[in-house]
């Protein structure tokens, strides 16, 4: 494992290069994965107790920078997205000066949502009474203004939230209010690599939503380690991938792992300079929620990303994940059928796979085994420091 800080620039061909050496490394010899310390005891009430939930639904979902889009989403103005996954239903609108902002998603006249899609437009006009608001968020029109004599129409406005927009990644903390997202601050030392993965020239091809009967960090959990792909993907991503060969990166909050398929037997015991031309690939995790898979997997040529977002529901035991896969374009670029039919299939994968198993874990751990201590091993080191972390956001150590 890797501790990464803040750097310069970073060279794609050149990272790759250097995490092929690393996971050649791991095949050679006996250790096959990056390991933690030691092994951490995690009590169950993590994801059992209440109180907890409802600190990392005010402290996490409330107070942490939320990815919502990447700004290709957000091209024009007119361009909008809805986000109500965190709480408080927000639409996030890039205005007629190109600038970006967010307001609560309501009237300000009796609180009716005003918009339910995406849909470009040049206002926004309330379903309820029809009043109008500018894509600034000014109250532009009011039928019957003869009704409202006498209204301050300026602090009738939108309700403005915090949004930022940094390296083509649009950002939101969802709860009303004029601060400022620092953006570079809360990605910390793996901002350069974001940077490099130029997220804000993809274009969406495909998103859908997925429920979990379960707590949302048994969600996380899944998609931190890879521990358990032989036996849970088995028959599908499992046959393609070295069994529990993996490296792990650390970027403060933030972290990236990537595994070894079954292509990298090539490599091994040939010289550097006679390895094949492989593009790079990674999973990366942002803090709070946010998973980036980031691969050439169709051509060596066409960067793919899926993106997994996960939220906690109205209860303990109900989540949430909105998932889109975005593909660069390009004339030579695999085309949107062949896109979407890789997401259709991770969909299939996350929800028939991973998501069964969290449910089991579930509904065992919430119906007589809320005081057990399950033993994160040192290759889930990743699953260790990610609830650690959640503990220190939440100010509440773990039990």
């Amino acid at each position: 494992m890797q501790e990464e800080t803040n750097g310069g620039a970073i060279d794609l061909e050149a990272e790759w290069r250097g995490m092929q050496r690393r996971l050649v490394e791991r095949l050679k010899g006996g250790q096959k994965s990056d390991l933690a310390d030691g092994v951490v005891d995690l009590d169950t009430r993590v994801y059992t107790d209440e109180a907890r939930f409802a600190a990392e639904r005010q402290r996490i979902f409330r107070e942490e920078p939320m990815l919502v889009a990447f700004s290709r989403e957000l091209a024009e103005p007119g361009d909008r997205v809805v986000f109500d996954a965190a709480g408080p239903p927000i639409v996030v609108i890039r205005g007629a000066d190109r600038s970006l902002r967010a307001f609560l998603n309501m009237c300000t006249h009796r609180g009716a949502r005003l918009v339910n899609d995406c849909k470009p437009s040049k206002g926004l006009l309330c379903p309820f009474h029809g009043w109008t608001f500018a894509l600034e968020g000014e109250l532009s029109g009011v039928p019957l203004a003869q009704a409202f004599e006498g209204i301050d129409r300026k602090a009738l406005g939108l309700v403005r939230v915090p949004v930022a927009e940094w390296n083509g990644m649009v950002f939101v903390k969802a709860q009303p209010g004029e601060d400022q997202i620092d953006v570079e601050a809360f990605l910390g030392p793996i901002a350069p690599l974001l940077t490099a993965l130029d997220l804000g020239s993809l274009d969406k091809v495909r998103a859908d939503r997925l429920d979990l009967r379960a707590n949302w960090k048994l969600a996380l959990d899944m998609g931190r380690e890879v521990y358990h792909v032989p036996f849970v993907h088995r028959n599908t991503i499992g046959r393609n991938l070295h069994a529990n060969v993996a490296i792990f990166d650390c970027y403060g909050r933030h972290n990236r792992f990537s595994g070894a398929s079954l292509d990298f037997d090539e490599l091994v015991g040939t010289p550097e300079e006679e390895w094949p031309e492989m593009r790079y690939q990674g999973v990366h995790y942002l803090f709070p929620n946010v998973t980036l898979s980031f691969t050439h997997v169709f051509d060596g040529k066409t960067p793919v990303v899926t993106m997994s977002r996960v939220f906690p529901g109205d209860s303990i035991g109900e989540a949430m994940t909105l998932m889109a896969t975005y593909k660069r374009g390009g004339a030579d670029a695999a085309p949107d059928e062949q896109v979407a039919a890789l997401h259709d299939a991770v969909l299939g994968i996350v929800g028939s796979e991973d998501y069964s198993v969290a449910e089991t874990v579930w509904q065992n751990i919430s119906n007589g085994a809320q005081h057990m201590k399950f033993p994160l091993g040192r290759n889930e080191l990743l699953v260790q420091r990610y609830h650690r972390d959640v503990a220190e956001r939440i100010g509440m150590p773990l039990p």
